[in-house]
């Protein structure tokens, strides 16, 4: 379809984009453009605004996003601008969507509303790369999705799943072919679970910068930062400080641009003759929509890796307005219990009141949420001077992230005196980690019951001893008991990586309306699409979620040059 200009388009062909932020983002005083309901807006558009904000998952109506802003007079737009694609959003998800369509020969610009690219993450996700077949850990990856599909309650759609699964290992080839290029390493972390209960696979990739010069704006993440680099040496125009304030739909229904406010204020229209692609991330930084799409156990959460106060929903939003639809809620969450210590392995949790809560042994998700019902949301990993040698024994019948180093490499073997460095480290900090010659002069700095604490540990001995977990049903494998000081408690809080909900797509990824059929034109990626989970966050399949990122992104090329 040809690109829209101005003149020729009229008032409600503008779907805005850009709503409230919430209390995150007013705390940490970002600006943004509100929408208002206004009395100028006529029945039509009302009724227009109140379907497309539609969401099965939301709360009841009285939200900031339930009617769209009234459109930006066309007086008020200093330039346009003619492309193919507009990416709007510089995470891991627009930049690898940028990198794919510029390879495909698309004339493409990103738009991002912060300064830097904002790749977050510790590694990707990926079924069966050419990394896993040189190493020889290749998947099986029809357990791995039932697993998946399970996780997610059956509730998400199995097509986007099935999708993945074919498609992420090709994507991972296309980013370590980059890394080569570039100079820089990769491996497959070794630190996945070898449960028969709780298996979880070798798919996360990490990456070293090795003698690739990261970008200084794309940030610390090396698989953004190659993308980025591709990007830039293909032509790519990357526009910071420039916000989405509405998308433009032609009479049809069908998007053909945004309007976007530059660092000076000034309003630009895009013609993207090709598609938009929303990649602006996640909600987690809207305490409004948190509240809608949440279930109450996160509401409040403390959230790590996204740029703090900046993700707030606007692809979600701006989806909405164009007449799209979120997926089924409570909106799905990958959490881990890292907001205290990294290290916590499969030893005695306590909380507060200086009680075992639940079977350790665990998955990182499980970790998260039983923390969060304790007392203060926190938790403590109890173990004696053996762990390192006991952490070495458990890994032969677990593991899985936070239970390991966190860097061990598949070709590597687990060393006790890294972790044991690294718990000492912790202890010289002084608030996150503790070390006692008596259990009674541990649970006093802990500050945790000590006569519940002492009797618990007790209790605990006993079972290891009888090789039974009358109490929880632990394997007999994981239960080393606490004897020989010196003694060590690691802190445990919870806290949200990312909220991996968003607006229902098709396996062309574009953005689905009430009805199930398409917006023609409007795209949506990474973490602003949804639908791939649902209940809980699968991480049978570690660092899924960049995984996503990378592979819609590797996919979206492919699809906008189709158009």
């Amino acid at each position: 379809m040809g690109n829209q200009e101005t003149s020729g388009i009229s008032r409600r062909s503008f779907i805005a984009g850009a709503a409230a932020t919430g209390a995150f983002a007013a705390a940490a005083g970002l600006m943004g453009c509100s929408p208002q309901a206004t009395s100028g807006q006529d029945s039509a558009s009302a009724a227009d605004a109140n379907a497309g904000s539609g969401s099965q998952g939301a709360a009841s109506a009285g939200h900031s996003w339930d009617v769209k802003p009234d459109p930006i007079p066309e007086s008020d737009i200093a330039e346009t601008v003619d492309v193919e694609v507009l990416v709007i959003g510089a995470g891991n998800a627009g930049v690898a969507a940028a990198c794919s369509s510029v390879e495909k020969g698309l004339k493409v610009t990103v738009i991002e509303k912060t300064t830097t690219v904002n790749g977050r993450g510790g590694g990707m996700g990926a079924c069966n790369s050419r990394l896993n077949k040189e190493l020889g850990f290749e998947i099986e990856p029809v357990a791995a999705q039932y697993r998946w599909n399970r996780t997610c309650g059956n509730r998400n759609n199995e097509r986007l799943v099935t999708q993945w699964f074919k498609n992420s290992g090709p994507a991972m080839d296309w980013l370590l072919d980059k890394a080569d290029e570039y100079g820089a390493s990769y491996t497959l972390y070794a630190g996945y679970s070898r449960s028969q209960i709780l298996p979880e696979e070798p798919d996360f990739h990490t990456f070293q910068a090795g003698d690739f010069a990261m970008p200084e704006e794309a940030g610390y993440f090396v698989p953004t930062g190659l993308l980025y680099q591709s990007c830039l040496d293909q032509g790519v125009e990357f526009l910071f400080e420039h916000t989405a304030e509405q998308l433009v739909q032609d009479s049809s229904g069908r998007v053909t641009g945004a309007v976007v406010k530059d660092a000076d204020g000034a309003y630009k229209q895009f013609n993207a003759s090709k598609g938009v692609v929303l990649a602006t991330g996640d909600i987690a930084g809207d305490q409004e929509m948190r509240e809608a799409y949440f279930e109450p156990l996160f509401v409040n959460m403390r959230s790590d890796y996204m740029p703090q106060g900046a993700n707030t929903g606007d692809g979600h939003k701006m989806g909405m307005w164009a007449g799209g639809v979120m997926q089924d809620g409570p909106l799905p969450n990958a959490l881990h219990p890292q907001g205290g210590t990294m290290f916590h392995g499969p030893f005695m949790f306590v909380n507060k009141n200086g009680q075992r809560y639940f079977n350790e042994a665990n998955w990182v998700q499980a970790k998260s949420i039983q923390t969060l019902k304790q007392p203060d949301q926190v938790g403590f990993s109890i173990f004696d001077k053996n762990f390192g040698e006991n952490n070495k024994d458990s890994l032969n019948y677990g593991g899985g992230m936070f239970w390991d180093t966190m860097s061990r490499s598949v070709t590597q073997e687990f060393d006790p005196a890294e972790i044991e460095a690294t718990v000492e480290a912790e202890v010289e900090k002084g608030n996150t980690a503790w070390k006692a010659d008596t259990l009674e002069e541990l649970a006093e700095k802990i500050g945790v019951n000590k006569e519940n604490f002492l009797a618990e540990v007790e209790r605990y001995n006993e079972m290891c001893e009888a090789g039974e977990d009358t109490d929880f049903e632990k394997e007999a494998v994981f239960l080393y008991p606490i004897k020989e000081p010196p003694f060590y408690a690691t802190k445990i809080e919870a806290v949200i990586l990312v909220c991996v909900g968003g607006l229902k797509v098709n396996t062309d990824l574009q953005v689905l309306k009430e009805d199930g059929t398409p917006i023609e034109g409007l795209y949506a990626t990474g973490n602003t699409s949804g639908d791939l989970y649902a209940v809980d966050y699968p991480i049978n399949m570690p660092g899924n979620s960049n995984g996503r990122c990378l592979t819609w992104g590797y996919m979206l090329g492919d699809i906008l040059a189709k158009n």
